[in-house]
């Protein structure tokens, strides 16, 4: 009895682990993520509240966004200014997002924060479609020149509650709006448009709207690039805004040019121009 019970338990064994070695059915292969470009995107009620974001392929939750702000002096200016950079950064592996946002001379009146709080709509927008769109909802970057330069900024010291944005990179934009910023009488006047207000009026509505006044030791990583010979915002701004940064310790860097003014990306400069965003983004975003 005992001879016939070990020989059933041999065959239980043996078929157990022949049912567990049968060969699994065949299981459909995910097809691969490809690269996707959505055109036109509304984040927000106004008609400037629309974006263009570009997907790149074989991205997953961990990919990251960078957004783009156009410049324009908070009264112009269009997301298709930065599409080339845009498909670049797509071709790198990141979703580049370029947007639209509220301007100054609308009939509506949009003053400042106007501006900033759409990016934040933006930015919300986005986190919201990270599933479908197979992206991060929460690293970000934000990259501006000019006008735009100074909003990424500001929003990046200051608006970033959630704290998604990991870097922020301006290219010539204004830091400072208090009197002894040296802007010119042109630029002076289209930040008074901005604020809805002059500096006599109300100075601490300036100095809230000036990035430089909101830097801490939590400071986000910031790189400037910027040309000596600009006449629009002069380039003690971004000098300014660095020697702030440096005072806290905050990691940061300013590339200046010697012989270009506020048009930063030009064809001389834009292959080393790339080369520094690109290394930038390695450290501070990926």
């Amino acid at each position: 009895m005992n001879k016939l019970k070990y020989v059933l338990s041999g065959l239980l064994f043996i078929f157990i682990i022949s049912a567990g070695c049968k060969k699994a059915p065949d299981q459909p292969q995910e097809a691969a993520i490809t690269s996707q470009d959505l055109l036109n995107v509304s984040y927000g009620a106004h008609v400037r509240n629309s974006l263009d974001i570009y997907l790149p392929g074989q991205r997953d939750g961990k990919t990251a966004v960078i957004l783009l702000v156009h410049g324009g002096s908070w009264l112009g200016g269009d997301k298709s200014a930065f599409t080339d950079l845009a498909k670049y950064w797509r071709d790198k592996g990141y979703a580049a997002a370029t947007l639209n946002y509220r301007l100054t001379n609308t009939p509506e009146n949009n003053i400042h924060p106007a501006q900033v709080n759409d990016i934040a709509k933006a930015i919300g927008f986005i986190g919201s479609k990270a599933a479908e769109w197979k992206i991060s909802s929460d690293k970000f970057a934000l990259q501006g020149a000019s006008a735009g330069g100074h909003l990424s900024l500001l929003y990046t010291y200051k608006y970033d509650i959630g704290n998604k944005v990991k870097t922020v990179i301006s290219l010539a934009g204004p830091t400072d709006f208090t009197p002894t910023s040296g802007l010119n009488p042109n630029q002076a006047q289209l930040v008074q448009l901005l604020i809805g207000t002059s500096y006599l009026t109300n100075p601490s509505a300036y100095a809230e709207a000036s990035p430089i006044s909101h830097v801490t030791a939590n400071s986000k990583p910031t790189l400037l690039f910027h040309g000596k010979l600009d006449v629009v915002v002069p380039y003690q701004q971004s000098v300014d805004l660095k020697n702030r940064l440096a005072q806290f310790s905050n990691v940061h860097k300013l590339v200046s040019y010697e012989d270009t003014g506020h048009e930063v990306i030009n064809v001389n400069y834009m292959a080393s121009f790339l080369a520094e965003c690109d290394n930038w983004f390695k450290l501070h975003l990926k």
